[in-house]
């Protein structure tokens, strides 16, 4: 088995696809390129381009296929092309210099008008100790945005809060939350192998409309802001602990 290194969130997805449990939750990824970008569009009409190795929700552009144009969002602005080829020249300018992947964009849940996903932090005392779930916070995007990070104006919400201003009754919140949690369990132990020292995952869980759930990435140094942010602190209690037994044993 190779190690992997890094984000690498190609790879990282690639290995996930192996395994048969996970593939349902996987989007379609492909690497940036001008066939695949073309193809993508055609397949899905909406997608995301993001850095392969990128963090805190920087550099990432929507495309929409509407009406023979071609729509460009990146953060709260909008560029629109009239055609395929002047969007894909405008792309390749602005990722030059880094890798990116391609995926179809999830017509996520929304509070109000505002897009809503799901991180769940996967945490394990010692490399021999099994995965836990320590902490899930919903996150709504920031007005104007499309990504939910922080960095981007997003503000962080309970699960169940937040499943409930989604209209979603006790019994269908009960099944969302433990289908989330269980994904992600399966996500860090499919990963874990890949990473032998790793500790701690961030799954970022993306559902749709129709209640579809999907796992966007997995950040291996995940921020903690969000939970810090709520006013039960049970959470982020929990998830301290689980790094003070990571430190004490490094320390050994």
């Amino acid at each position: 088995m190779s190690r992997l290194k890094g984000r690498n969130k190609y790879k990282m997805n690639s290995v996930m696809r192996k395994n048969r449990q996970l593939q349902p939750y996987l989007p379609h990824t492909v690497k940036w390129s001008k066939t695949n970008f073309y193809n993508m569009l055609r397949i899905h009409k909406s997608i995301v381009i993001k850095p392969n190795n990128g963090k805190k929700g920087q550099d990432i552009y929507f495309i929409k296929s509407k009406r023979g144009k071609y729509l460009v969002y990146i953060n709260k602005k909008r560029k629109v092309f009239k055609s395929r080829l002047t969007a894909y020249k405008f792309i390749r300018k602005a990722t030059r210099k880094r890798r990116f992947i391609i995926q179809p964009e999830v017509n996520l849940t929304r509070i109000g008008n505002k897009r809503v996903d799901f991180r769940v932090i996967v945490q394990r005392k010692t490399v021999k100790s099994p995965w836990v779930v320590t902490g899930v916070i919903a996150r709504k995007a920031g007005k104007g945005y499309k990504v939910t990070n922080r960095h981007r104006n997003g503000t962080v919400l309970p699960i169940q809060r937040a499943m409930k201003r989604m209209n979603l009754d006790k019994n269908a919140i009960k099944v969302k939350v433990k289908k989330i949690k269980r994904i992600s369990l399966l996500a860090a132990k499919t990963l874990g192998p890949y990473f032998a020292r790793q500790r701690i995952f961030a799954v970022d869980i993306g559902m749709d409309k129709n209640g579809s759930v999907y796992i966007f990435e997995l950040n291996r140094w995940p921020g903690l802001r969000g939970f810090y942010s709520l006013r039960n602190k049970s959470q982020i209690r929990r998830i301290r602990a689980y790094l003070a037994s990571e430190k004490g044993e490094n320390s050994k």
